[in-house]
């Protein structure tokens, strides 16, 4: 194993250990060609030789194939690589003989082989070299001959004209060919460093755009998993860290207990028990052994895999499902969607008054003020900027939005409807007790009925497939086809028979079957709170499963944030009876509830509260709740509700804490009254700055200043809760 004592802190950008063995020679199929690797011994000790490996720049080490020459070289060794600065850090046992073949198998390596060119910078840093390159500019352009600062001044603005120009030809005239115009105006005034600095300005929203965009995607990454800094892989009987970037398809991935899987792939050796929880909601861990997929995100609670990689990188399935929701974000607010649209309005308006401002006054200068000077940049700047930052101080709480128009809909929702089964109560029922009747025995009634609930996805389904399982009774696959009926329970038939598992109404209505039987035990379940799970064979009832659906602890406390946030309605609907059903009013003090409703019920009632004027947020976790979710105006689901609820739901909750609901809303409604604010204040400011301009207070280039600088600081503003705490490579 790795001697870790013999690195130091920041010393190593990746690590590997093996004990190396073996006869000197290059991996099959990559002999050494030329140009070769250059090692340079750095610091030499007894027993220790610290090397660099010299590469061209824009290429970095290749850390998996040094490590491969090493475990050729014939030595026994440890050994610390960094695939950034090109240094390693190797122990060997002293002799001069191991020394000089360590350093024969760097230098025999190809360059080709050693090394890699560095994968292309992302949008944010070719952005944050525009911004460098514009600060450059613009404090060298003095240094420059007055032609030569002409041409640097249009080279550098070259993509904002660019932008201008294609909009243009498109017959667009929107807010790049203002920004385009504000540029021209300037130079053909010789005013090169306000032309420059307009530029600069530009780049650095635009930097900041992107920036608060990684921002989300690297806080939708953290929602769902948190990556390891290398992954082991098996390569040549050896165990190596590798980056999981670097990971490929076909790799054998080892996870041990406590760690994260990086890849989506099938298990080739081991079994273990895996936490799947960050993508599927299931509060328990399942079995996962050789043949059987495994997901990137999910989590070894015991035992060891061997991975074989099907999807890296991008591929993965937890990738594919942060990117479902960036895209998803296209959803925008109301009010960002009507500034944006006011924003491009009030372009036309600009060119008239300037052109007006030169007809009345034929001063070129007071005419350019005005084209310096323009509301839509701000509007389109600060809007989006302040929605994104909202969404993802959300996230912070654990609160996924899935679009602007969402995080709209939360401010403004008035009536909040609430599932209580999985919502108001734990999302992990358990079962108090299995009554048989008509001459059926315990054991049996809850076999048979563990054996077909196992297909139906729903907490009280789970607690009665658990209690079997802790009991350890078998249940094998004697069933027929399950058919599962919404909101009523499930129907199959064992050997030959029809079996049915689910509801009152479902039992006693829908199929005519007597349950007088049970009143007197439902009755006084009821009065505890407690629900009830009829099972009926053929034409009888033959028994009853009584479940405790405890209220979650941050219940009470959700309700009572509720009130004081000034939501003017509270409704609770559940599918259970009525005396259930008061029973957890009482308990919460909800006054206005509904029992025994049906879905469609359900989404009758969001209808009705619509059409009545209300904005409406539904709270569900159950499949049965998907309709009410998607008719509501903003639907909201927990992370280990129903996998059809939480495609349908607009905001999901991935904590199981209700109380991020209320961070949630108190979050939408600062970002909407932020970017309400920011409305006020861009048109107020800007219409002075134009005034002045028009009344010559103003030269053209403070006008230019004032302008841009107001819009970053707009800018800042609507991402000002971001930028604590930044980190300085970001």
């Amino acid at each position: 194993m790795m001697n870790l004592s013999m690195m130091k802190p920041g010393e190593t950008g990746r690590m590997a250990s093996v004990g190396l063995t073996g006869s000197r020679r290059m991996p099959p199929g990559k002999e050494p060609s030329s140009p070769t690797v250059q090692p340079r011994v750095v610091s030499e000790i007894p027993k220790r030789l610290r090397v660099e490996l010299r590469v061209p720049g824009g290429w970095e080490i290749d850390v998996c194939e040094v490590e491969r020459a090493l475990a050729h070289s014939g030595t026994a060794t440890t050994f610390a690589i960094s695939r950034h600065t090109g240094r390693i850090l190797l122990r060997y046992d002293g002799a001069a003989a191991e020394r000089n073949a360590l350093l024969a198998a760097l230098s025999q390596m190809p360059l080709s082989i050693a090394a890699r060119r560095r994968a292309p910078r992302n949008e944010l840093g070719r952005r944050k070299r525009a911004v460098v390159r514009s600060v450059a500019s613009l404090v060298l352009s003095p240094l420059l001959a007055p032609g030569a600062r002409t041409a640097v001044t249009i080279c550098g603005a070259f993509p904002i004209l660019r932008k201008g120009l294609t909009a243009l030809s498109r017959r667009s005239l929107n807010v790049d060919v203002l920004d385009a115009s504000a540029i021209c105006a300037a130079v053909g005034l010789r005013e090169l460093r306000t032309a420059s600095l307009i530029t600069l300005l530009l780049k650095v929203g635009d930097y900041l755009s992107e920036w608060t965009k990684e921002k989300s995607r690297k806080s939708l990454g953290r929602m769902f998993f948190s990556e390891s800094s290398h992954a082991w892989v098996r390569r040549n009987g050896k165990e190596l860290a590798v980056a999981p970037e670097d990971l490929a398809v076909g790799d054998m991935v080892v996870v041990r207990a406590g760690f994260r899987i990086p890849v989506d792939g099938v298990v080739a050796e081991g079994d273990a028990m895996v936490n799947q929880s960050s993508l599927t909601g299931e509060a328990l861990p399942v079995v996962k052994c050789v043949g059987m997929l495994v997901y990137a995100g999910t989590m070894v609670e015991s035992g060891r895999l061997a991975v074989r990689a099907v999807k890296v990188g991008e591929d993965r399935r937890v990738a594919r499902i942060i990117r479902v929701i960036e895209e998803s974000e296209g959803a925008r607010a109301e009010v960002q969607s009507h500034a944006e649209r006011l924003a491009d309005r009030i372009v036309p308006f600009s060119f008239i008054v300037s052109g007006l401002a030169y007809v009345l006054t034929g001063n070129l200068t007071k005419a350019a003020s005005v084209l310096l000077v323009d509301y839509s940049c701000a509007i389109k700047l600060s809007t989006p900027l302040a929605i994104k930052a909202g969404m993802i101080q959300a996230a912070k709480h654990g609160v996924l939005i899935k679009g602007g128009r969402f995080l709209e809909k939360l401010s403004r929702a008035d009536v909040f409807v609430i599932d209580k089964t999985g919502t108001l109560t734990e999302a992990s029922p358990r079962v108090l007790d299995v009554v048989p009747f008509c001459g059926w025995n315990r054991e049996r009634l809850l076999r048979d009925t563990a054996c077909i609930e196992e297909h139906f996805p729903h907490p009280v389904a789970n607690a009665v497939v658990r209690l079997a399982k802790e009991e350890g009774i078998a249940h094998e696959e004697e069933h027929g086809e399950v058919d599962y009926v919404v909101a009523h329970g499930i129907v199959s038939r064992i050997k030959g028979q029809r079996i049915m598992v689910g509801s009152r109404h479902f039992i006693s209505e829908d199929e005519g079957i007597d349950t007088t039987v049970a009143d007197p035990i439902i009755e006084q379940s009821a009065r505890h709170g407690h629900s009830a799970i009829y099972v009926a064979m053929e034409d009888r009832l033959v028994g009853v499963i009584l479940v405790e659906d405890p209220l979650r602890n941050s219940s009470r406390e959700f309700l009572t944030g509720l009130k004081a946030a000034g939501i003017s309605r509270i409704i609770m609907l559940t599918g259970d009876c009525a005396e259930a059903a008061t029973s957890v009013a009482e308990r919460l003090g909800i006054g206005e509830f509904l029992a025994e409703v049906l879905p469609d019920a359900k989404t009758a009632i969001i209808r009705r509260l619509r059409d009545e004027g209300h904005v409406i947020a539904m709270i569900g976790d159950g499949a049965n709740d998907s309709p009410a979710l998607a008719v509501a105006d903003v639907g909201i689901s927990l992370k280990e509700g129903a996998e059809i609820a939480r495609e349908a739901c607009d905001i999901l909750l991935l904590n199981g804490n209700l109380l991020a609901i209320l961070d949630a809303h108190r979050v939408s409604r600062q970002a909407i009254a932020l970017v309400r604010r920011n409305f006020r204040y861009i048109f107020g400011i800007n219409s002075l700055l134009i005034l002045l301009g028009l009344a010559g207070a103003f030269p053209p280039a403070i006008s230019a200043v004032a302008h841009n600088g107001t819009t970053l600081v707009f800018a800042l503003n609507s991402i000002r809760a971001l930028l604590k705490g930044v980190g300085g490579n970001e």
